[in-house]
């Protein structure tokens, strides 16, 4: 008899800071069959789902949920999401479940979205059925979704390239524990510690060798797999912190936890070597590097309003001192986001001369008042998208927040081909593998808004303290 597998994906990375909320029209939300047909193709359920098609299994397809990253999940958005996974394993007879989550999702009066869902599937399947999950690097580990799930995995690159990969090892886990009847195990050290990940970037010292120290994980092994999860420091959460996560055998429990302790003490030992990966400075001096720079194009990252990491991409501060900067010859900045300038723009038509009061500044709620030439209109795409040059600078609005800008060749269809460029300014942390291979140099902006790369700025009030780096004085264990 074929066994059946439950699979599925809910995934959010929630910045609490971000004003408003993310509602199921955000979400991509497939159900069924959709799941596997329509979703799956570049995820961490596409290699679970590859490798327990692989191994024989019937897949159970349940529920695929994904948005960009943004602020707290509405409560009925959440409670709709999860009912209608837990509604799909509801009297099914299942060998195993393997999921595809974030592990950083806040929702409306929960603020372990996914140790609550996890504690309502176990409910649901029961205590013998083992649950995998493939979580991104930048989870928040809390302690019901250790006592719940049997087995974990990480990614283990930033920027994520190893998304499927990490699908991969769970489903192997999960095929380990059901094909053996083995049962895994555990193990968990939380760091009093917040990390972004533009400090973490795992092709620069310290994260490339505390990668490199991971074992080649093997799940017949006592210890079957080891990662490090670095949390999401734009959540105010009391779950707050970096981790190392050992997956082992049951019957290895002490060997489990103290690989666990093993890691954590190589990481924490790290704590004061982890910095900017890429040249960091405030916002007038990268200018003022920007234009002193022999090379092009100079790509600047705007770190304080990262759409990728919740934040939400319209903000104008630095467009205004960019435009009035005298040394600033010409610039790209992309995007921003403005729907009621867009919307104008297009109105207005190809070649016309608009006055917008475009977005915002952080942390009032002014717009840059300006006057542009609409260039280019593009709605072709899946946003609608202006190019709006502002004496010599070229912004490119769109009507909505996306990761439209981390390919490099979206600028082509604005009449821009990026390596021909002096400078481009995109609102963005570390860099896509495709950026870095266009940007001659690259630098940091560290404005303000709701992704602040200078955590001490940043107004929490349910962060555990003290933490690191924020309070010197924190200690581990």
């Amino acid at each position: 008899m074929t066994e059946t597998v439950a699979v599925g994906t809910i995934s959010h990375e929630s910045n609490t800071f971000a004003p408003g909320e993310t509602t199921l029209e955000e979400f991509t939300f497939v159900t069924d069959k959709d799941v596997i047909d329509s979703f799956a193709a570049g995820r961490s359920i596409q290699g679970i789902i590859d490798v327990l098609t692989e191994r024989g299994y019937e897949l159970h397809p349940t529920v695929g949920a994904t948005a960009l990253p943004g602020p707290t999940v509405a409560e009925h958005t959440y409670e709709r999401i999860v009912q209608a996974f837990l509604d799909r394993c509801a009297g099914v007879e299942l060998a195993g479940v393997c999921l595809d989550l974030h592990g950083s999702m806040v929702a409306e009066g929960t603020p372990d979205a996914e140790g609550a869902f996890l504690r309502r599937l176990r409910d649901v399947v029961g205590p013998d059925v083992p649950i995998a999950g493939a979580l991104d690097m930048h989870a928040t580990i809390t302690e019901p979704m250790i006592e719940t799930l049997d087995a974990i995995t990480g990614y283990r690159t930033a920027p994520h390239t190893d998304v499927v990969e990490t699908g991969e090892r769970a489903a192997r886990l999960l095929h380990s524990s059901v094909a053996t009847n083995r049962s895994f195990r555990v193990g968990w050290e939380p760091l009093p510690m917040l990390l972004a990940g533009e400090r973490s970037e795992t092709d620069a010292a310290p994260m490339t060798d505390l990668i490199d120290s991971l074992p080649r994980t093997d799940p017949s092994k006592e210890i079957a797999n080891v990662d490090y999860f670095l949390g999401f420091p734009w959540a105010d959460s009391p779950h707050a912190g970096c981790h190392a996560v050992i997956t082992g055998g049951e019957a290895a429990h002490a060997a489990v936890q103290a690989t666990a302790r093993e890691y954590a003490t190589a990481f924490w030992d790290c704590r004061d070597t982890f910095d900017f990966t890429t040249e960091a400075h405030q916002p007038a001096a990268a200018l003022r590097e920007a234009a002193q720079s022999t090379v092009r194009p100079v790509v600047i990252a705007e770190t304080g309003d990262i759409p990728g990491a919740g934040g939400t991409q319209d903000f104008t501060g630095f467009l205004a001192t960019i435009v009035g900067s005298d040394d600033v010859r010409d610039a790209v900045v992309a995007a921003i986001v403005d729907n009621t300038a867009v919307s104008q723009c297009m109105a207005a038509g190809e070649g016309a001369t608009v006055q917008l009061a475009l977005g915002r500044h952080y942390p009032e709620t002014d717009p840059f008042e300006c006057t542009g030439t609409v260039r280019t209109i593009h709605i072709d795409g899946p946003i609608d998208a202006v190019r709006l040059d502002i004496g010599s600078t070229a912004v490119i609005l769109v009507d909505e927040r996306s990761n439209y800008h981390r390919d490099p060749d979206f600028l082509s269809t604005f009449d821009l081909p990026p390596e021909e460029q002096g400078l481009i300014v995109l609102k963005s942390g570390y860099l896509s593998p495709a950026w870095k291979d266009v940007a001659a140099r690259r630098l940091f902006a560290l404005t303000r808004g709701y992704t602040d790369q200078v955590l001490a700025r940043i107004p929490y009030e349910r962060v555990p303290r003290p933490i690191y780096p924020i309070d010197e004085n924190a200690t581990w264990p």
